[in-house]
């Protein structure tokens, strides 16, 4: 009877690996690849063309942080098209090359939570030869998600007079945000925590700071500012607030989703 029921616990288990394996619940076997922005990241994507408009594939993209000089490669598809992944908010330097062409850069800002757009033209010519493009063309219509996206910089954040040095205090100036007021007729919610956001009580707001939420437990909000102080304004390189933001990376709350990153180190003193 031991004998029956150990080879019944080993077809058990045999048969509960095998599903987990097959629905990609386990996969020791198999490396799993990040390709979308987090909350605490950013994206570069853009298309190859030549002087005629059309495609560049198998074209090499390399990417540079002008703040740390770390370098990330990329190869455009048979599209034309790449994708770079992950990127830590600041500036960065794309140049592609490819054979026949001359080697093109252009420098673009990458924000948290955003895919930026990298499109560049080559023209004809010995990679020897290098174009600089002074800006690229930002498209008014983001197509990658529905996300209502605004971004903060450090200089911002710093000039901005804000007395209390509340760190919630730019996602006022966010579209669709107002100040909370309290009053009867909404028993208070909208009056708890900073603003609001497009008619949504300030409690359906969620709060991160480097993508770790920073909510109180109780209503759900961010608790900072004078009196109750996370991080001062000198602590953070960029904030963003999202609206809209569905996406499964920004939790279940339905209002605007603010994330702080804080400052790190670079090349410059």
């Amino acid at each position: 009877m031991r004998n029956v029921n150990l080879r019944f616990r080993l077809s058990t288990c045999a048969a509960t690996l095998a599903l987990l394996l097959g629905s990609g619940i386990v996969t020791p076997f198999r490396t799993q690849r990040a390709v979308a922005q987090t909350s605490i990241s950013g994206d570069i994507q853009g298309t190859i063309t030549d002087p005629t408009g059309a495609v560049v594939p198998n074209a090499t993209i390399s990417v540079k942080s002008l703040d740390t000089g770390a370098v990330q490669k990329a190869s455009t598809n048979s599209a034309g098209s790449y994708r770079v992944s992950l990127l830590k908010p600041g500036r960065y330097q794309i140049t592609a090359s490819a054979a026949g062409f001359q080697n093109t850069t252009v420098q673009v800002v990458v924000n948290t939570g955003t895919i930026t757009t990298g499109d560049l033209k080559l023209s004809v010519g010995s990679s020897a030869q290098t174009v600089e493009v002074s800006a690229t063309s930002e498209p008014l219509i983001h197509t990658e998600d529905a996300n209502l996206t605004t971004s903060f910089n450090q200089q911002q954040i710093q000039n901005m007079p804000n007395p209390g040095n509340d760190v919630t205090f730019m996602g006022q100036l966010a579209p669709g945000s107002i100040i909370n007021t309290t009053t009867q007729a909404t028993n208070g919610l909208f009056g708890y925590g900073n603003f609001s956001s497009f008619g949504l009580p300030a409690t359906s707001n969620n709060f991160t700071i480097n993508g770790t939420d920073e909510n109180d437990p109780f209503f759900n909000i961010n608790n900072s500012g004078a009196t109750n102080l996370l991080l001062g304004n000198n602590e953070i390189a960029e904030a963003t607030v999202i609206s809209n933001a569905y996406a499964a990376q920004y939790g279940g709350l339905g209002g605007a989703k603010m994330n702080e990153i804080t400052r790190s180190g670079s090349n410059a003193f």
